[in-house]
């Protein structure tokens, strides 16, 4: 599958980004952007950066994978996200236990 690659800062450490062309695509819908257009690519680049900045974890690992996930829920109807988050929040009590650390 194709990606896009983003130029982010985490922290003060300037990081690229692969986010699946198709995904970024729909970004850019939902953003008001003509897909795969120059504003398009800033347009999801920014919102890339400010999902970020919302959490402020400069010593966050596997940031693509990270980013690829928020935007995906980000793009899902709110009653799928939230289903998801309710099996998901069971699924791991029981696989890691409830005193491990959530994303």
């Amino acid at each position: 599958m194709e990606q896009n690659r983003y130029h982010v800062v985490l922290g003060k450490k300037n990081t690229t980004v692969t986010v699946d062309k198709t995904l970024a695509d729909l970004l850019a819908l939902k953003l008001g952007h003509a897909p795969r257009s120059a504003d398009a690519h800033f347009a999801v680049r920014a919102y890339l950066q400010e999902k970020l900045d919302e959490k402020n974890d400069a010593g966050r690992t596997s940031v693509s994978q990270w980013l690829r996930e928020e935007a995906l829920l980000d793009l899902v109807e709110k009653k799928l996200c939230d289903k998801y988050w309710r099996w998901f929040n069971i699924w791991f009590d029981v696989t890691y236990g409830k005193n491990k650390k959530r994303r």
